[in-house]
């Protein structure tokens, strides 16, 4: 399996392993990359649902 290879801050090398279809892990992606894209939108369909439970 491929390693993420990004600089971190510490200096080093990202050792995570990546995305498939990626050359980055999760972390290293970036917020627009597809990986993130569907991220935020799974995270917001869960808020979602749970703030119409609330008012209901």
């Amino acid at each position: 399996m491929a390693k993420c290879g990004a600089p971190t801050k510490t200096g080093g090398w990202c050792r995570r392993k990546v995305v498939t279809g990626t050359s980055r892990c999760p972390v290293h992606q970036g917020a627009w990359s597809a990986y993130g894209v569907a991220q935020r939108k799974e995270k917001e369909a869960k808020e979602k649902k749970r703030t119409l439970r609330r008012k209901r």
